[in-house]
């Protein structure tokens, strides 16, 4: 029998939805290593201007303008969304590129991780050019209306109200499957916290603070430290990513001097990091959210975008797996009151584990093969 192939899609807009794309991808080389796998950044089927300017203007708005991105997404919130797709694919997108590698590969099931490649799979099935299974993936824990396709056969989702809200746009609720956001695999894996925690040089018995720096700067982590050291006697791991100058700033810092501190740029074994860490301040992507739920870690929220994270972080908090800190002083007091309350801070651990779903990527990938198998 012919090996099944499978084709992820995904839209570099946001790093969650390739690593959703990733994670679902390495699931199914796991459990299903005869499935031939194919993983696409649809931007790759744009014209090379779009490609470089898309994503680039994405972390600009998002980030230096949230304003005008929180209106554009309400804004498309609606009935709108098709003509908004349509424009953009009619526009950036190069479909005839895109057919002709779906043809080529002729996959007996696509997968998008993201709204954009799905609509595209749609005007081909209007077209009677391609129709094959697909599904979408919700990477985030709110709903939007642009994850709705008409076209789509099936949805995985992060939570039972995006289901509820699906269902009210018209999808059978046979379709929609609450699997949660997915997650690499090595989020799995047992971490022995104690061999961490003995690695850093760090005591077992101390608090431990997980900050992850995204767009934080270095003045505003500096006093985080220094209050809450002031406060009671606290460990510090604090991940620049690929912010370089955030990675220089602690570098030549003196907090690593007075401090019990550990400091990094960009890593891949974060995971060790949340299993080691008591509470982490962090921002609010959808993949971030749930890798903390899965490592049963503590979120104090102090950044998002405004629209699909903000969502997040309301449902974080309405599970009671974290606080939103509205400013750097409200975050020092949120981490400073838990540091002091253990129990509250295992109550919050509980509250990860219940809505945590480690095995979402495994999930998805059997779902789908037991469809394309029959």
């Amino acid at each position: 029998m012919e090996n099944k192939r499978i084709l992820i899609l995904y839209a570099p807009l946001g790093a969650g939805h390739g690593m959703a794309a990733k994670a679902i991808a390495e699931a199914f080389a796991q459990n299903y290593p005869e499935f031939e796998i194919k993983t696409a950044n649809v931007l790759d089927f744009a014209f090379e201007i779009f490609k470089q300017a898309l994503p680039r203007v994405f972390v600009y708005i998002s980030s230096k303008v949230p304003f005008l991105y929180k209106w554009v997404y309400d804004g498309f919130n609606n009935q709108t969304r098709y003509n908004f797709l349509n424009r953009v694919s009619d526009v950036f997108i190069k479909k005839s590129h895109f057919v002709k590698f779906i043809n080529e590969f002729n996959p007996d099931f696509i997968i998008s991780t993201n709204p954009l490649p799905m609509q595209l799979v749609s005007l081909t099935k209007h077209k009677k050019i391609i129709d094959i299974l697909s599904a979408n993936v919700c990477t985030d824990f709110g709903f939007h209306s642009l994850w709705y396709n008409g076209d789509i056969n099936y949805y995985f989702v992060a939570n039972e109200e995006i289901k509820e809200a699906l269902a009210e746009h018209g999808v059978n609720k046979d379709k929609i499957f609450v699997t949660g956001i997915p997650t690499s695999l090595k989020f799995n894996k047992k971490i022995n916290r104690k061999e961490v925690l003995e690695s850093l040089n760090f005591n077992e018995n101390t608090p431990t603070l997980l900050i992850v720096g995204g767009k934080m700067k270095y003045a505003v982590i500096s006093k985080i430290v220094k209050k809450i050291q002031a406060g009671k006697e606290t460990q510090f791991i604090i991940i620049a990513g690929r912010d370089k100058k955030l990675q220089r700033d602690l570098k030549n810092s003196s907090l690593r001097k007075k401090y019990n501190i550990k400091t990094y740029g960009f890593i891949d074994n974060i995971q060790d990091y949340m299993a080691s860490a008591d509470i982490i301040l962090t921002k609010a992507g959808g993949l971030t959210v749930a890798e903390c739920m899965q490592m049963n870690l503590p979120m104090v929220i102090n950044d998002f975008i405004p629209g699909q994270e903000e969502d997040n972080v309301k449902y974080v908090v309405r599970c009671g797996a974290g606080f939103e800190a509205k400013n750097t002083k409200e975050a020092i007091k949120i981490i400073t009151d838990l540091i002091f309350q253990p129990d509250k801070m295992a109550k919050m651990k509980e509250s990860c584990q219940k809505i945590a779903k480690p095995n979402s990527a495994k999930d998805l990938a059997d779902f789908v093969a037991e469809i394309i198998l029959n």
